[in-house]
């Protein structure tokens, strides 16, 4: 498909450091780096948005060669790396991903994923997030970011441009998936909030906070729930407005998905 387009990748997610989403992350930015960092949380940070840690102290646990896992959030995670390895030199691109389950409409806002994206965005550094959708939690398929993921990444690299991309995969067969668009990020999914009560073992109550969500409302065909629904992988840009690399709402992937 081509060899590198940068020296250094710095990667992160929010589903931790043993996520399967992970490992196909790593697996693609091999493909488009000379160096690769990883450095994840050490469990599931679903939800952390841009949020740091300032009440708790973050420790780092290497894990292998440049992978680390870290116990704060995906933002942690990538103003930890810039200032303890990076100095002078900081990665050329951050990924961050491929999370398990879509990150559009509101609930990119409460993202670990984009989170993490957002933060490297603002110390300067390219970055995008990858997301893939899924129809089940028991059976997730991660073919579609594993045969376009590469091929998205560098049709969104722009050398010498600071630009962030939130990237979301449909849950469909890789070869019901012929296109790359452009598209705004939607709102009103989220309907209200919503409590599961319970009880510890001291018979102290607890609650877990979740939410009611429909996007059946939102139909344009330009906003990220309708672009999933059509099976094309939705891109849309995150602090900036611009149309797709090369001025076009669409990239073409007849040619990946035949390969």
């Amino acid at each position: 498909m081509g060899g590198a387009i940068v020296r250094r990748i710095l990667i992160t997610n929010d589903d931790g450091i043993n996520a399967p989403g992970l490992k196909v992350l790593e697996q693609i930015a091999r493909n488009l780096a000379e160096e690769v960092w990883v450095v994840a949380p050490e469990h599931d940070r679903s939800g952390a948005g841009q949020s740091i840690s300032i009440h708790d102290p973050l420790r780092v646990y290497e894990q292998g060669d440049k992978r680390f896992a870290v116990s704060g959030t995906p933002a942690d995670c990538v103003l930890y790396s810039l200032a303890q390895w990076f100095g002078e030199t900081p990665p050329d691109l951050v990924l961050s991903g491929v999370n398990c389950g879509a990150n559009i409409s509101d609930s990119v806002q409460y993202s670990g994923t984009v989170g993490a994206v957002l933060s490297a965005e603002h110390m300067g550094i390219p970055a995008m997030a990858l997301s893939q959708a899924f129809l089940s939690r028991e059976g997730v398929d991660w073919s579609p970011v594993s045969i376009f993921g590469e091929t998205v990444i560098r049709q969104l690299w722009q050398p010498g441009q600071n630009r962030a991309w939130n990237v979301n995969f449909p849950a469909c067969e890789v070869a019901a998936i012929n296109q790359a668009r452009w598209c705004k990020q939607s709102n009103g999914s989220i309907q209200s909030a919503r409590l599961l009560a319970g009880q510890d073992a001291r018979s102290l109550p607890y609650w877990w906070l979740g939410f009611d969500r429909s996007s059946r409302h939102i139909v344009a065909p330009d906003e990220d729930v309708s672009v999933l629904r059509d099976n094309a992988i939705a891109i849309t840009p995150l602090r900036h407005r611009e149309a797709l690399p090369g001025g076009t709402d669409v990239f073409d992937l007849a040619a990946t998905a035949a390969h």
